[in-house]
C-alpha cells in the first residue's frame, strides 16, 4: 500500500524529533519546514532547510578554525570550505542536493513540486543522522568531557562504522581519556554489534573492566565484536579480559583490521620489476619540481633533485603531485616505491597504489577502486569504496594513481577533464594523491594548471565543462608537478642519455653495442623492444607466434584493452604458450612479456611491449582496416613513433597519387585513423603565382561564373587583396612567378580549382598525403631539419620552443623580413607520396568547411609560424572570405 503524503510527514516529523538535542543548541526549529510542506508550500519547505544547512556549516565553520568569517557566505562557500572536516560522501552529496534544490527554487521557470520538499527533508535527514552519529560536538551540543585528541579520534571510529552502515546505540564518556561506543548493523535477519571502548590509558581501561566484570554495558544484546582500543601496542603479556573475547589494539592499527594495507603494498612487487636490473648499479632517477611563473605563466624548474626524495618530501604534505615523464622513465617504479615506503617524515596511516592502467574501459572509477581493492577490505563489498573515500577524506592516506593517462577513452583535454570528474572525489580529499602520466601537454597546457591550482582564475569553457561532469573545478586541491629526466651514462668519455626501461632491455638482451647510444632514442627503443620480444620468443621456441601476437596484442590495445585472461591468451595464441598443455601463471611460457594482474590475469610487463604491437599491426593494409572499425581506436604518440621506424618503405605509385585507404591523422594526443574513399592526384607544388595569373587572365577574357561556388558573395572579386600585400610587387614581378599565391580567398581557391578541372582536398586527404602510411610528423619523416622547411625558427636562426619565445621574437620585430619563398626552395620537403612543400611556407586552404561560421580548415603552418606550428597534423580554421600573406592552396584530381 502507498504510504500517503501525511503519512510521510507525520514519519519525518519523528524522525527529525529525533534530532531535537541539535535543534536545541542551534536554536533552530525543525517543524517549520515539515509544516510548510503540510501547507502545500514546498518553496518555503525548500528555502528553510537552505536556512538550516547554512546554519549548520557555520558552526562546523567555526569549529574547526576555517580561516575566514562564515558570517555573511553563501551556501556554495560554506560548503566549499567545510567540506575537507565533512569525511562523509552522503552528507557531502546531501548538502550539495540541498543547494541545487535551493537555486532552482529561487529561479523563475522551475516548478517545485511536494517531492523536492519531501526530498529536501530526507537529506536534512542524512545530514543529521551523521553529525549525530559521530558526536561533533559543535553541532549536537554536547559538553564533551573528553581531551580533544581522544575526541578527534571518537569521531573518526564513529564515522567509520556509520560509513560501513552501523548505527550508534550507545555512548559514555567514561573519563577525560576514555570513551564507550556502541554500533549496530542490520544485516538481513541479523543484528551485529560491534562494542568499542577507547583510551589512552590501558590502565584505566584494567580498573573500569575489573570493576564490571568483563561487563561495561548490562546488557542482553550479542556483542559479537568487542575491542579495546589504546593509543600503543599494548605490551605482549597483557592478559585477555573476561572470557578473551575482547581484542586489545592499538588505535593506529586499528583500521587494518578492516585493510590489510600490508598485504595490498606486499602485492606491488609482483606487478613490477626492481627497479635496478641484476648486476647493474642502482638506478637513481633525477626529476624537476616544476611550479608557474607568476609573469609569464610557463612552468619554471624550482628545485631538481633525486625524483624518489622529492616525492617522499611532497607526500609528507597535503599537496598533490602530478608525475610526468616519457614511455620507460621510471614512473611507476618510482610511485611503486613510493607507496611501499610512504612519506618522509611519515605523515600517512594508509598507503593505496592504484595501476589505472588496469581501469577496464567503460569502468568507472568506484568499480575499479572496488574491484583492486575488494581482496584487502574486510567489508561488504558495496562498503569498500565508501571505506576508501572516508580514509581519503579524513586526511590520513598517501594513494597513488599511475598512469592515470591509460585509463582515459581519449587523450585529449576533455578526455583528462571527463576523468578527472570521476576521480574528483578523491582529489578533493585532504591526504595526498599522486598521479602520473607520460603526457607532458597535462603540465604544459595552461587550461590544465589552471584546473589542477584551484588559487588561480579558471577558464569559464573548462568551468562549464567540468561542472556538467558535477566538478567545482574550485575544489581540486593544488598540484605540485614533478618531472622526470633521463639517465646520464658515461661511456667511452661521453656523457649519454637513455631511460631505466632502455637500460633494462640493454641488460635482459645484451643490446647496448658501440653503437647503440649513436641512434635516436624511438629508435634505441624499438629496436630493444623488438630484441626482447624476439629472444624471449626465441627462448621458448615459439617464434611462430609472433604474427598472432600482433594480431590479438595489438588490437586489444587499439580497443582499450591491457589486461589479458590466460584462458584468452590460449584461445587467440595458443595452447603452445604453455607447458604440458597447463593453463597456468607457472606454466605460462611468454610470462618474461607479462606482469600478473589479478587472478588468472595477466598484462604486459610494460605498456610499450603492447604499443610495440600495435603499431606492427597498423603496418599492414590489413591491420590498419581491421583498426578503423574500432568505434575510437586508442593510438597513442609511443604507437606512431613506432610505427614510423617500423613501417616498410613505401610502395611505388604514380607521381603524387593518394591511394584510397585508412591512415593515420591528428594530433599527438588524439591521433585518429580515417578513410580515404577514393584515389586522388594531388598538385606537386602549391599553386603559384605565375599559374594564378594565367587563371585571372581567363577570368578577365570569360568571366568566372562557371568557376564560381554557387554561395560566392555577389561582391566578391578573384583579383588578390592588393591592400593585404606586404609587398605590393609580389603579382608584377616575375621573380615571384615561382612563389606560391597568397592573399586570394577560399571563394578564389575553389574557383582556380575548378578552372583547372580539379577541386581543393579535404583536410583528411592533405594530411594523409603529408603523413604517409606511418603517420610521420613532417613530410621527409620525424627528425628536426630546419633546412628542409621555411617557418619562423630558419628565419631567427635558433629553434623558438615555446609560445612565449615566438612571440618575443616576433615583438621584438625580428621576423619582420619573413616571406614566402619558392616553391622548390626546399627539395627536402617532400612527403611519401611525392607531394612537396606541405610544411611551413604558407598554409593551404582545404575543401573541409564549418558553414555555420563561414570557415574552411587551412593546414600546415606557414613561414611565420614557428616549427612546432608546422608539423603534418597542424590545422587551423580561416574564414572563407579571409586574404593572408601566410595562407596559400594546392588542388587535387579525382582518378577516374
Amino acid at each position: 500500500m502507498t504510504e500517503t503524503v501525511d503519512e510521510r510527514l507525520r514519519r519525518l516529523k519523528t524522525e527529525l524529533d529525533g534530532h531535537a538535542r541539535i535543534a536545541r543548541h542551534l536554536g533552530l526549529d525543525f517543524e517549520r519546514p515539515v509544516r510548510s510542506l503540510g501547507d502545500g508550500y514546498p518553496e518555503n519547505t525548500i528555502a528553510l532547510i537552505g536556512k538550516i544547512a547554512e546554519r549548520l556549516l557555520k558552526q562546523l565553520w567555526a569549529h574547526h578554525e576555517v580561516p575566514g568569517d562564515p558570517s555573511g557566505k553563501a551556501l556554495n562557500d560554506l560548503i566549499k570550505g567545510c567540506r575537507p572536516h565533512i569525511r562523509s560522501t552522503n552528507v557531502i552529496n546531501a548538502l550539495t542536493d540541498i543547494q541545487r534544490l535551493r537555486n532552482r527554487s529561487t529561479h523563475d521557470g522551475y516548478d517545485i513540486a511536494e517531492e523536492d520538499g519531501l526530498l529536501a527533508v530526507r537529506r536534512l535527514l542524512d545530514i543529521l543522522a551523521w553529525f549525530t552519529s559521530t558526536g561533533v560536538s559543535a553541532i549536537t551540543g554536547d559538553a564533551p568531557q573528553l581531551s580533544p585528541l581522544v575526541e578527534k579520534k571518537a569521531e573518526f571510529l564513529a564515522g567509520l562504522y556509520t560509513t560501513l552502515g552501523y548505527r550508534p546505540i550507545k555512548r559514555f564518556e567514561l573519563s577525560e581519556s576514555t570513551v564507550y561506543q556502541l554500533f549496530c548493523r542490520q544485516a538481513g535477519l541479523q543484528v551485529e554489534y560491534v562494542e568499542i571502548m577507547l583510551s589512552r590509558n590501558l590502565d584505566e581501561l584494567n580498573q573500569l573492566i575489573a570493576a564490571t566484570s568483563g561487563e561495561l554495558l548490562q546488557t542482553q544484546l550479542p556483542k559479537l565484536t568487542r575491542f579495546l582500543i589504546v593509543e600503543d601496542d599494548p605490551p605482549a603479556d597483557t592478559a585477555p579480559f573476561a572470557d578473551g573475547e575482547i581484542r586489545i589494539v592499538a588505535y593506529e592499527r586499528f583500521v587494518e583490521r578492516i585493510i590489510d594495507v600490508p598485504a595490498h603494498l606486499a602485492a606491488l612487487t609482483l606487478t613490477y620489476p626492481e627497479p635496478s636490473p641484476e648486476g647493474v648499479q642502482p638506478i637513481i632517477i633525477a626529476g624537476d619540481i616544476l611550479e608557474t611563473d607568476p609573469h609569464s605563466g610557463d612552468l619554471v624548474v624550482s628545485e631538481s633533485s633525486d625524483a624518489a626524495a622529492i616525492l617522499r618530501r611532497l607526500a609528507a604534505t597535503s599537496a598533490n603531485v602530478l608525475v610526468i615523464g616519457g614511455p620507460g622513465s621510471g614512473k611507476t617504479t618510482l610511485l611503486k616505491q613510493l607507496a611501499s615506503v610512504g612519506s618522509d617524515p611519515p605523515t600517512h596511516h594508509y598507503r593505496f597504489y592504484l595501476d589505472m592502467s588496469l581501469k577496464e574501459a567503460g569502468e568507472d572509477f568506484a568499480d575499479f577502486v572496488t574491484r583492486i581493492l575488494n581482496p584487502y577490505v574486510n567489508v561488504p563489498r558495496n562498503r569498500v569504496f565508501d571505506v576508501f573515500l572516508y580514509l581519503i577524506r579524513a586526511g590520513s592516506v598517501l594513494c597513488v594513481l599511475d598512469a592515470i593517462d591509460e585509463a582515459v577513452h581519449n587523450t585529449s583535454l576533455s578526455g583528462f577533464l571527463d576523468l578527472f570528474s570521476d576521480v574528483a572525489q578523491a582529489l578533493s580529499a585532504e591526504s595526498t594523491v599522486v598521479m602520473s602520466s607520460r603526457y607532458s601537454f597535462l603540465a604544459d597546457s595552461p587550461q590544465v594548471r589552471r584546473l589542477l591550482n584551484s588559487s588561480t582564475l579558471i577558464s569559464e569553457q573548462l568551468v562549464q565543462q567540468l561542472h556538467a561532469n558535477g566538478v567545482d573545478p574550485l575544489e581540486l586541491p593544488r598540484f605540485s608537478v614533478v618531472r622526470l629526466e633521463d639517465l646520464r651514462l658515461h661511456r667511452d668519455e661521453q656523457v649519454h642519455t637513455t631511460s631505466p626501461l632502455e637500460l633494462r632491455l640493454a641488460v635482459q638482451t645484451g643490446g647496448v653495442g658501440p653503437d647503440h647510444f649513436d641512434a635516436d632514442p624511438v629508435s634505441r627503443l624499438v629496436t630493444l623492444v623488438t630484441a626482447r620480444v624476439e629472444q624471449v620468443l626465441s627462448d621458448t621456441g615459439l617464434a611462430h607466434v609472433h604474427p598472432k601476437l600482433d594480431a590479438y596484442l595489438g588490437a586489444a590495445f587499439l580497443a582499450d584493452q591491457s589486461v589479458f585472461s590466460l584462458a584468452e591468451i590460449c584461445t587467440d595464441v595458443g595452447i603452445d604458450c604453455f607447458t604440458d598443455g597447463r593453463v597456468t601463471q607457472e606454466t605460462f611460457l611468454l610470462a618474461p612479456l607479462f606482469r600478473p594482474a589479478g587472478p588468472g590475469l595477466v598484462a604486459p610487463v610494460h605498456t610499450v611491449f603492447q604499443e610495440y604491437f600495435a603499431a606492427r599491426l597498423l603496418r599492414t593494409v590489413e591491420g590498419r582496416e581491421a583498426a578503423a572499425a574500432y568505434r575510437e581506436p586508442i593510438i597513442t604518440e609511443q604507437v606512431r613513433r613506432f610505427l614510423h621506424h617500423l613501417a616498410p618503405a613505401p610502395t611505388a605509385t604514380a607521381p603524387q597519387l593518394l591511394p584510397a585507404g585508412t591512415y593515420l591523422v591528428g594530433p599527438s594526443h588524439r591521433l585518429l585513423l580515417r578513410r580515404i574513399e577514393k584515389p586522388v592526384v594531388f598538385d606537386e607544388f602549391a599553386v603559384t603565382v605565375g599559374r594564378y595569373k594565367r587563371f585571372l587572365a581567363a577570368v578577365e577574357r570569360e568571366g568566372c561564373a562557371a568557376w564560381d561556388h554557387t554561395d560566392v558573395p555577389a561582391e566578391h572579386t578573384h583579383e588578390p587583396w592588393q591592400e593585404r600585400l606586404r609587398n605590393p610587387d609580389y603579382f608584377t614581378d616575375p621573380r615571384y612567378e615561382d612563389h606560391p599565391v597568397s592573399c586570394v580567398s577560399w571563394w578564389s581557391a575553389y574557383a582556380f580549382a575548378r578552372f583547372e578541372g580539379k577541386r581543393l582536398p579535404t583536410c583528411v586527404e592533405w594530411e594523409a598525403a603529408a603523413r604517409g602510411t606511418d603517420g610521420r610528423l613532417f613530410p621527409w619523416g620525424d627528425d628536426l631539419d630546419l633546412d628542409a622547411v621555411n617557418c619562423a625558427d630558419s628565419w631567427s636562426g635558433r629553434p623558438l620552443v615555446t609560445y612565449e619565445v615566438w612571440k618575443e621574437e616576433i615583438d621584438g620585430g625580428r621576423l619582420r623580413d619573413c616571406a614566402p619563398t619558392a616553391v622548390t626552395a626546399h627539395p627536402t620537403n617532400i612527403s611519401s607520396f611525392g607531394v612537396r612543400g606541405m610544411a611551413g611556407n604558407v598554409w593551404e586552404w582545404t575543401e573541409t568547411l564549418f558553414p555555420d561560421i563561414n570557415s574552411a580548415v587551412i593546414c600546415g603552418g606557414s613561414y611565420d609560424n614557428p616549427y612546432r606550428a608546422v608539423q603534418t597534423s597542424s590545422k587551423a580554421l580561416y574564414v572563407r572570405r579571409g586574404c593572408s600573406n601566410a595562407v596559400g592552396f594546392r588542388c587535387v584530381q579525382e582518378v577516374q
